[in-house]
């Protein structure tokens, strides 16, 4: 069931209003239903893979709870999370792994078991991780409530792209007793838009371009390549936070907050700033559960550097099994190592004038733009052709530069909406006024809602 369809809004629709009906002890049951149906939406058969992740954590934390020594914990933790990782490898990575070792053993005809990857399967597995290795750290006690563990992994909003909350964070908003409340509603309808928007007028239109240029790089001039790769950066940045959006706006309707995964990251100042902006669900796990378990910085600087590297190169794997995510994720791995030594040697930036803090801002966004390129590339000699295309300016076709308009529009309203928050702006107009943008809004949703719908880009990761 995708978000940009209105088969999604009627159910949102349909589980909010019985939602606010049923007694408060019912309400849970409800929204577990209601993700069972959810993600049945694609596949009965794969609600196995997820129920065997809250069998394995759920009864993990159970044994951890009850054990009295610490080297049975820690059995039992490990347990817990091979058997995690182990699903996560075979639907998304064994493939990668046979074709791997067989170039490099040159081996010919190797099996290749072709596996469907599991909607969700690397969130709801690191979700379900998160909260086991937490439990085992005791920062939190395990949860002996099957219900409300179940829907706390699959809750339906954040169950196919995230953001990967924490039980400390979620539980708490499963368990409490909301009442329905007009401008809450108002509020989460004017995310859910505002998400849409990105999705359905941004990011599909820009994705026909993107998908043109990068199914043969090597036919299109050096500015259309530029341009395709700034395309990308904004494509792949209003279609991930779109889906945020929707999710956070649907959880709002239903009294529940989810977490921000977005701060407007193409304004950051440095590349650790972006990790701090973009996908902050996922770069606070990958810190907390993978940086800090490999030694994070306490055992000296070099060290660090490497822990940095190879967090960030674990990070652009968990994206997807191909070379270019290892590539992408490495590259980002090596700025941020970089910017730490440059920072252990001369401390933070001297220049905080408005000029200083533009000119950090466009390097960061270019070297960013110029990694997205290993993203969306189906393999490294397509992503080498894009870049010495673009920087030997080579000719070729061209298709225009729309993209670039429409990334200066996203940037200028990321700029303005840091200084003055536009949903708390609209809310404050007249009523008038406010409906006046709502009609714009639905208008703007059926013109480009014609066009072909596409999935959610990390709706594959």
């Amino acid at each position: 069931m995708l978000f940009n369809s209105n088969l999604y809004l009627i159910f949102v629709m349909a589980v909010t209003g019985l939602y606010f009906i049923l007694p408060f002890k019912w309400r849970r049951w409800l929204l577990l239903a209601a993700s069972f149906i959810f993600y049945m939406k694609w596949s009965v058969s794969l609600v196995v893979l997820i129920l065997y992740v809250v069998a394995l954590n759920y009864g993990a934390a159970l044994g951890m709870a009850r054990a009295e020594r610490k080297s049975i914990k820690k059995v039992i933790l490990w347990i817990s999370v091979v058997g995690s990782l182990a699903l996560l490898f075979t639907f998304k990575y064994l493939d990668f792994f046979i074709r791997s070792a067989s170039w490099v053993l040159s081996l010919e005809g190797s099996a290749q078991y072709n596996l469907i990857l599991p909607i969700g399967i690397s969130f709801y597995t690191f979700q379900a991780m998160s909260y086991t290795i937490d439990v085992y750290r005791g920062t939190i006690r395990a949860e002996h409530s099957l219900l409300d563990f179940t829907l706390y992994i699959m809750f339906f909003p954040k169950l196919p792209a995230g953001p990967i909350m924490r039980a400390s964070a979620l539980l708490p908003e499963l368990r409490k007793e909301t009442k329905p409340d007009l401008e809450r509603f108002i509020t989460g309808a004017m995310i859910i838009a505002g998400g849409l928007i990105k999705k359905v007028v941004i990011a599909d239109t820009v994705a026909r371009y993107v998908d043109q240029v990068f199914t043969s790089p090597g036919n299109f001039s050096g500015a259309t390549l530029l341009v395709a790769s700034y395309g990308f950066a904004l494509q792949i940045y209003c279609d991930f936070s779109g889906y945020t959006d929707i999710a956070i706006g649907t959880g709002k309707l239903l009294g529940i907050e989810l977490m921000e995964n977005f701060r407007a990251p193409y304004l950051s100042q440095s590349f650790r700033e972006f990790w701090r902006r973009w996908h902050i669900s996922l770069s606070t796990w990958l810190r907390d559960y993978l940086y800090i378990s490999l030694g994070g910085n306490r055992q000296g600087r070099f060290r660090t550097y490497l822990n940095i590297f190879v967090t960030m190169l674990l990070g652009g794997l968990w994206h997807g099994a191909n070379y270019t995510f290892l590539v992408w994720g490495g590259l980002h791995g090596l700025f941020l190592a970089g910017e730490r030594w440059l920072a252990d040697r001369r401390g933070a930036p001297k220049s905080n004038t408005i000029f200083g803090i533009w000119m950090r801002r466009l390097i960061i966004f270019h070297l960013v733009c110029l990694l997205w390129i290993f993203f969306r590339a189906h393999n490294l000699t397509d992503a080498f052709t894009v870049i010495a295309g673009i920087f030997s300016w080579t000719p070729g076709r061209s298709l225009g530069f729309y993209p670039i308009y429409l990334l200066f529009a996203l940037i200028s309203f990321e700029v303005f909406n840091q200084r003055r928050n536009v949903v708390s702006l609209v809310l404050r107009h007249p009523l008038l006024a406010r409906w006046l943008l709502y009609a714009i809004f639905i208008i703007m949703l059926v013109i480009f809602s014609g066009a072909r719908s596409q999935e959610f880009i990390y709706f594959q990761f």
